[in-house]
């Protein structure tokens, strides 16, 4: 009987990885050091204070799709370097992932099976089991390209996407649902979340919490560009009209002078939404200093902030990248690089649903956001995961090292408290610091005010995937 406990107990631990995390931030645990390129990897959380992960993967020649687990302690829980999602002699690549509710994870991703550029979904388990067929579902293979994609969890065990569609001779933004089991619940190939004239690009998209999903994107079917938004209802029919009695218009975010570009979107607890775009009202001739503007939207479509928004940082210097979540009270966290100190570095304000500014308090300078980084050289793509009680942790890439004739970026990361507080050392702690380059970070929480950050990383012979977790 112990022989075969003993034996039983081995089979249970093939294709177990033992690993720990380490504490040093030129170590880092590699999750996939195959040969050749590994890039856009992407995470979301397990269940268990770990995280399941996906990346684009060249081990063969090609793009492919690979995922892996690993676990709260750093345990690689699949075979090493990966299990593969998708690996037809097409390339498949930038991987989209949300959770599924059941421990398991949903990844979509651009494929060009038949050509040209479509888009294909896959379910796995906990176990990493496909539970969509061998090589994935359809998401859109309409015979025109389908760009920019987007992806939420429909909050149902099944997944909403955006993209940027070809199909009417023009740029148009098209949708799909597709439920736990693989069916697409919209029509075939998606329904037109907008069909105007013009382009229009850059895609967001939150849940609504009732099965359907809230967009945005900037429009420049007028002379210049602006933001709009539509949101579609659990079977896909638009809600919100800002046009006749007979066509469907979506409604205005920003229409301001200038262009407006880049919304991010979150969630204001309430069916609602916040919106956080780079606007040039301030300079429509030149177009090279932006300021972030915000809006806060009803579920029905109503905007409650002044008309075209408010502004997150009033000092007129150029502002970009930002990246917005709820802070868990019915209000916004948002961060971004401003070059207000020549160099880009990183500041972050907390909004609350009236839009006033709660971090910085009477000093005027901190009412136009408070520092998150002010080192040497740049930082940039400033983003945000929650860790409760109004808490976030900021995670970048940082320059500060890169003074000779190599990039030599580092990632870097700082946890704020509810009021805006530094909790780490100033201008952050590193994540990772190993020589080259490290690009396209992206973090899940974990509980335990914790988080793991997953990145591609130049350190070896080429590209491989690395991951940490911080503290």
């Amino acid at each position: 009987m112990c022989l075969a406990l003993a034996i039983l107990f081995v089979f249970m631990r093939i294709g177990v990885a033992s690993a720990e995390w380490t504490t040093s931030p030129t170590q880092n645990l590699p999750l996939c050091t195959a040969q050749n390129e590994q890039h856009f990897p992407v995470l979301v959380a397990d269940g268990k204070d770990g995280a399941i992960v996906a990346w684009s993967d060249a081990r063969n020649a090609n793009r492919d799709i690979y995922a892996q687990r690993v676990s709260a302690t750093g345990d690689v829980l699949w075979k090493p370097d990966g299990i593969p999602i998708c690996e037809l002699p097409s390339s498949q690549s930038w991987p989209l992932i949300v959770g599924d509710t059941q421990g398991g994870a949903i990844l979509v991703w651009g494929d060009t099976r038949h050509g040209n550029q479509d888009s294909y979904a896959q379910r796995i388990d906990a176990d990493g089991n496909k539970r969509w067929g061998a090589e994935g579902v359809p998401v859109c293979t309409h015979p025109t390209l389908q760009d920019d994609v987007n992806a939420v969890a429909d909050g149902k065990g099944g997944v909403i996407v955006v993209w940027e569609d070809w199909r009417n001779e023009n740029q148009d933004i098209y949708a799909q649902r597709i439920d736990s089991t693989g069916k697409p619940l919209w029509e075939t190939n998606g329904v037109p979340v907008y069909r105007g004239e013009g382009d229009q690009y850059d895609p967001v998209l939150i849940a609504d919490g009732e099965g359907g999903a809230i967009f945005a994107w900037w429009d420049i079917s007028t002379p210049d560009w602006n933001i709009f938004a539509q949101r579609l209802s659990a079977d896909g029919t638009p809600l919100w009209n800002a046009g006749t009695d007979t066509e469907i218009a979506p409604v205005p975010v920003c229409v301001a002078v200038g262009n407006q570009g880049a919304p991010v979107a979150a969630d204001d607890g309430n069916g609602g939404v916040f919106f956080v775009w780079s606007d040039y009202r301030n300079d429509p001739q030149f177009y090279t200093r932006a300021q972030l503007y915000a809006q806060h939207m009803t579920a029905e479509g109503e905007a409650l902030w002044e008309k075209d928004g408010i502004p997150v940082c009033e000092l007129q210097v150029n502002q970009q990248q930002p990246h917005c979540i709820s802070d868990g009270t019915g209000g916004f966290i948002v961060a971004w690089w401003d070059e207000r100190n020549i160099f880009a570095d990183l500041y972050a304000q907390r909004i609350d649903a009236n839009g006033k500014a709660l971090w910085g308090g009477e000093d005027v300078d901190l009412q136009n956001g408070i520092p998150i980084c002010t080192e040497a050289g740049v930082q940039r793509l400033p983003q945000l995961v929650s860790i409760g009680k109004a808490g976030v942790i900021v995670y970048w890439l940082d320059y500060r090292e890169d003074f000779g004739d190599s990039t030599e970026d580092a990632i870097y990361a700082q946890r704020l408290d509810a009021d805006g507080n530094p909790l780490w050392e100033i201008d952050g702690i590193p994540v990772c610091s190993a020589p080259k380059e490290q690009i396209s970070p992206q973090a899940v929480s974990t509980g335990l005010d914790a988080a793991i950050i997953v990145w591609s990383d130049a350190r070896g012979a080429d590209y491989d995937i690395y991951i940490q977790r911080i503290p």
